[in-house]
């Protein structure tokens, strides 16, 4: 890992305890990188591995691409691009190459579904899938989120996990689904939230 990676992967450790200290106690309570963001780069690492990408900005862009989910004040459905104006701040305060620098920046914007049609480089089709892979990792904690921050129902509870995997599933490389196609099956056939805490 290099230094600016290290360096990215301390700043979004410390952001997302800092967080979870501030909400503790309450509905809010959660440490992305703990829950999320490991996950992803790890998928990030396995993915590029053989593939002529630059592995430095996908491990960056892994690391920052929610980073706006720190802020507690933050507007979720535009974390993607908060957390690009995020990166390209701290990158630059470290005097990151520009290139390098637009690129992680565009990995980010570009990992939301409403913005599929702007990718037009392999790594950020990597970030997409490796994000979409890290979320069949914690389909317990995804279900959190609706049922407790957002307060809804279990039935409306377990409907959004299947909605919002089912869009990760859709977004995911074909050469890929194979590798969530039984969970992702599972999720579909779930009635209630024990069966989705069973998977």
């Amino acid at each position: 890992m290099s230094q600016i990676v290290e360096k990215m992967r301390q700043e979004i450790m410390n952001r997302s305890a800092r967080f979870e200290e501030h909400t503790k106690g309450t509905k809010d309570e959660y440490n992305i990188y703990r829950e999320h963001i490991q996950y992803v780069h790890k998928y990030v690492v396995a993915l590029s591995k053989d593939k002529n990408v630059d592995r430095e900005v996908l491990e960056l862009a892994a690391f920052l691409h929610d980073i706006s989910m720190t802020d507690i004040n933050s507007d979720r459905s535009r974390h993607n691009e908060f957390g690009a104006e995020i990166a390209e701040q701290l990158l630059r305060e470290n005097n990151y190459p520009e290139d390098k620098t637009q690129l992680v920046k565009k990995c980010i914007l570009n990992h939301s579904k409403r913005r599929q049609e702007y990718r037009s480089t392999e790594e950020e089709q990597i970030l997409v899938d490796a994000d979409g892979l890290s979320h069949f990792d914690v389909a317990k904690s995804l279900y959190s989120l609706p049922s407790k921050v957002m307060g809804l129902s279990e039935e409306d509870s377990v409907r959004f996990v299947q909605n919002k995997l089912t869009g990760d599933y859709e977004e995911l490389s074909d050469d890929l689904k194979h590798l969530v196609k039984e969970k992702y099956d599972r999720v579909m056939a779930a009635k209630c939230a024990d069966d989705l805490l069973a998977i």
